[in-house]
């Protein structure tokens, strides 16, 4: 009986001591992450976005460049699919340059499931607006407090560079995911506010909703 006893202290003493390292790589993860936005006024780099449609079992892959700065995002895709996102505060514009066509919105915290690139803006005080579970010593998994379109988790990997983020994965109550990897990050280069800023040409359309 006293081995049993001295076994089950252990085994005790054996999983605090695994949730205390669990907590502090969700810290370290996370303070890693906080800390370097906190130092970053803008940021402009290469991503890659892979999309998972788990009903049907589609992927798409796209490409393209991306800018921050404050509440400021341009999101622009290359190649085929041209089109180019801004979101400013509360207003978000999506425009199709084959189409010649703009669609301005207000954004609201139902659009984060469709537009995961607006969740780059809030990185500095994670904890405000999600639960952080570690996952391993650099990722990093987040659950909404409230609503968030249909946002079941984000997954976000960690970087050493400038940058703190090396990857960012959106689960959806679907299971559905997208997957964004950035590259070639440069930060604090003193982006113009006009990179920012849509001004439609005289043949493109512009609708309101």
């Amino acid at each position: 009986m006293k081995t049993f006893a001295v076994l089950k202290i252990l085994a005790i003493n054996l999983l605090i001591v695994f949730f205390l390292f669990s907590f502090c790589y969700a810290q370290t993860a996370l303070l890693k992450l906080e800390n370097a936005y906190k130092n970053i006024n803008d940021a402009a780099g290469s991503f890659i976005q892979t999309s998972h449609i788990k009903e049907i079992n589609k992927v798409q892959q796209f490409r393209g460049r991306f800018f921050i700065k404050g509440d400021k995002v341009r999101w622009q895709y290359t190649g085929e699919f041209s089109q180019t996102i801004y979101l400013d505060n509360k207003t978000l514009i999506i425009y199709d340059k084959k189409r010649k066509q703009a669609i301005m919105s207000e954004f609201s915290e139902e659009k984060y499931g469709q537009l995961p690139l607006a969740l780059l803006r809030r990185m500095a005080d994670l904890k405000k607006d999600f639960e952080v579970n570690e996952k391993s010593e650099n990722t990093i998994m987040l659950i909404p407090r409230s609503k968030m379109g249909n946002i079941k988790s984000i997954e976000i990997t960690v970087a050493e560079g400038d940058f703190p983020i090396k990857s960012m994965k959106l689960i959806d109550m679907l299971s559905n995911t997208v997957k964004i990897d950035f590259s070639d990050v440069k930060i604090n280069t003193s982006l113009k506010n006009s990179l920012f800023k849509f001004t439609p040409k005289k043949d493109d359309t512009v609708l309101k909703y």
